[in-house]
Order: C-alpha cells, then structure tokens, then sequence
C-alpha cells in the first residue's frame, strides 16, 4: 500500500491533467490507485483468514501452479522482449493467445475472439484515447485504426 501511495502522489506531482486531455501523471496516477485498491482488498483478505477459522492453504493451491506461473513469467518476459521487433498489436495478440491456450486451455474459437478483443481495446486506449507511443512493428496501428473508425 506504500507503493501504490508513491505512485500515486508522485503522478498527482508530474500532473494528472484532465479526462480528455490526460497529463504525465495521468497513468501513474491510476496505476496507484488500481495498485493500492487491489493491496487493501487482499489485506482485508488476509485479516479475514487470520481470524476466520480457514486453516493455512499453498500459495499454489491447484495442481500445476507453479508450471502456470512459470509460463505466464516466462510469456511476459517474451511480450517485453518481442515488442520491439514485432510491435504493440501482434505482440498482445500472440500474448493473449498464449495465456488463453497455454494457460487455461481455452478453445480456439473463444481464445481467438478474446485475443483479438483484447488487442483492439489496448490500441483504442493507449493508442488512440491516451495517445502513447508504442513500436508498430510489420501491422501498421494506423491501419487497425481505418479498421475500428
């Protein structure tokens, strides 16, 4: 919760600018908040089990967990590395479909359809709404933006 009320007040600090016209500060700010919600919610979590009479569990607590948090630490080093060369869009299309199939063994009809979904919302959000500064790599984003508008 430390952290999340650093980045919060150091984007407050850089400035937070408005809806429309967001400022530097914009995305720390809504990082720290989503980070420091996220950290109350499992602290609550924890005091619930602590005197709650719900006996200790794994951290990995289904079979397979750690060779999922493998793979998915593993996927994202790889998204970090592949976004250079093969840019925003195919990189979190490949990402997806990777955790969608590799992780939790979706079908391909649905894996595809949520991909795909997930793709065209990162770009309208942080492309187009928030306007960052992403590698294009071989699929122009310009041309998925004739695509969506």
């Amino acid at each position: 919760m430390g952290l999340a009320a650093y980045v919060t007040i150091s984007g407050f600090r850089l400035g937070f600018g408005q809806w429309r016209e967001p400022g530097a500060g914009f995305l720390a700010v809504l990082s720290g908040m989503t980070l420091g919600g996220l950290a109350a919610v499992w602290f609550g979590m924890t005091l619930a089990k602590r005197w709650g009479d719900g006996a200790a569990r794994p951290f990995f607590a289904e079979a397979g967990g750690v060779r999922k948090f493998g793979l998915t630490a593993a996927a994202l080093c790889a998204f970090a590395f592949l976004l250079e060369p093969l840019g925003f869009p195919l990189t979190t299309l490949a990402f997806m479909i990777f955790l969608l199939r590799a992780i939790e063994a979706r079908r391909w009809g649905l894996t595809l359809a949520l991909s795909i979904a997930t793709m065209v919302f990162c770009v309208i959000v942080f492309h187009i709404w928030l306007q960052v500064q992403f590698p294009e790599g071989p699929v122009s984003v310009y041309a998925i933006r004739k695509w969506v508008f």
